[in-house]
């Protein structure tokens, strides 16, 4: 299978990703749920994997989706 016509989508979606301008975000710890530390994004089968009230850095459309979902 030729690797130029068959390009896995996530690698793809990763390296734009990638290109793009990071920003610091926080996701606040969950009181109702102790347990809930982790919260996944996944955009066209990239994932991200992000621990709760600690900083990171990613990419502004992963910003946008975490916004958009109400998670900061």
């Amino acid at each position: 299978m030729r690797k130029d016509v068959c390009r896995d989508p996530a690698e793809e979606v990763g390296r734009m990703l990638a290109e793009e301008t990071k920003v610091r975000v926080r996701i606040p710890l969950n009181p109702l749920n102790e347990d809930d530390r982790v919260v996944p994004v996944c955009i066209n089968g990239y994932n991200y994997f992000l621990n709760r009230g600690e900083a990171a850095e990613v990419p502004e459309t992963v910003a946008e989706i975490l916004e958009a979902a109400a998670y900061i």
